[in-house]
C-alpha cells in the first residue's frame, strides 16, 4: 500500500510543472539540479537531446524533430515508485541522462518574441545589391535600355545558441525610381526607351523577406519586417543620335602629264 500512495502522489505531481525557460533563451543546468522529473514534465514534449557543438548536451524545446521523446528520467535519486509512476501514466520511451551532474543545456525554440529574434538576427544581413544595365550607360535617344539588379536569394549558416542556424534573404518586392524624371517601376527587370537627351540617374531599393531555421530541428520560420537594402544609383547619359558621314566632295584638277597607276591621284 505505501509503494502505490507513493506512486499516485508522485503521479499527480508530474502535471504540475514550472514553465519552461523563455523563448529563444538557454538555461544551463546539471542533472543534479534537477530535484524531479515534475521539472521537465512539460518542457519534454517535441524535444530533441542533442549534442552541442561544444559537446555539451542540449535539450531542444519546441522542434519539429521526429520522434520526440515523451519524458525525461535521469538515474540519480530515480526510485522505484518513480518509474512504476511514469509507466502507469502512459509515459513510456524515456530518455535517460547520464551520468548524473552532466552539465545540460535547455533551449527553448518554441515560439520566440520578435524583439528576441530581430536581436538574434542583427548580425546578418543581405548583400547590398548593384544596378546593371543593357546595352550600356551611355546610348543615343530612342535605345531600349533594360535594368537588372544583383540582388538574389542568400543563404548564411552560423551558430546560435550552440546549435546550428541558418538564415535566408529573399527578394520580396522591387522598387525603381528613374531621375529627373520620377518614373518609378516595380518590376524585377524593368525596361526604359530613353526619351530625354542629357544625363540621368536610375535607383534601385529591394525589400527582403527574412526566415530562419535551426538546421534539422525546426522548419523556416518568417520574421518581421522585411529588410530593405538601397544599391548605389547608376548615372545614365543619352546622348543626341549620330549624323551619318558626309560625303566628301573634291574638285577636279587639272595635271601636267598622264596619271600614273597606283598614285594617289585624284581629278585626272
Amino acid at each position: 500500500m505505501p509503494l502505490l500512495t507513493t506512486a499516485l502522489l508522485v503521479g499527480a505531481a508530474w502535471f504540475a510543472a514550472p514553465a519552461c525557460p523563455l523563448p529563444l533563451a538557454s538555461n544551463r543546468t546539471t542533472v543534479g539540479a534537477i530535484t524531479s522529473s515534475t521539472a521537465l514534465s512539460v518542457c519534454v514534449s517535441k524535444s530533441k537531446l542533442v549534442e552541442g557543438t561544444n559537446g555539451s548536451m542540449i535539450l531542444v524545446i519546441g522542434s519539429s524533430a521526429s520522434p520526440s521523446p515523451l519524458c525525461l528520467i535521469y538515474p540519480n535519486g530515480l526510485s522505484p515508485d518513480l518509474a512504476f509512476s511514469l509507466l502507469d501514466s502512459g509515459h513510456i520511451g524515456c530518455w535517460s541522462l547520464y551520468p548524473p551532474g552532466q552539465v545540460v543545456t535547455i533551449v527553448n525554440l518554441r515560439t520566440p518574441s520578435q524583439a528576441s529574434i530581430q536581436a538574434a538576427l542583427k548580425s546578418f544581413k543581405p548583400d547590398v545589391p548593384r544596378i546593371r544595365v543593357k546595352p550600356s550607360a551611355e546610348v543615343s535617344i530612342g535605345t531600349s535600355l533594360q535594368f537588372t539588379s544583383t540582388g538574389t536569394t542568400k543563404s548564411v549558416r552560423s551558430t546560435l545558441l550552440n546549435l546550428p542556424l541558418q538564415v535566408r534573404f529573399k527578394p520580396a518586392s522591387y522598387y525603381w525610381r528613374l531621375t529627373p524624371l520620377n518614373k518609378s517601376f516595380s518590376s524585377i527587370a524593368p525596361i526604359w526607351k530613353a526619351n530625354l537627351v542629357g544625363r540621368a540617374q536610375m535607383e534601385n531599393k529591394i525589400s527582403y523577406s527574412v526566415e530562419y531555421s535551426f538546421v534539422g530541428l525546426t522548419p523556416w520560420r518568417t520574421v518581421k519586417p522585411n529588410i530593405a537594402m538601397t544599391a548605389v544609383p547608376l548615372s545614365l547619359l543619352v546622348r543626341q543620335g549620330q549624323e551619318p558621314p558626309k560625303e566628301i566632295k573634291r574638285i577636279p584638277r587639272l595635271v601636267g602629264g598622264p596619271c600614273q597607276s597606283n598614285e594617289n591621284l585624284w581629278g585626272c
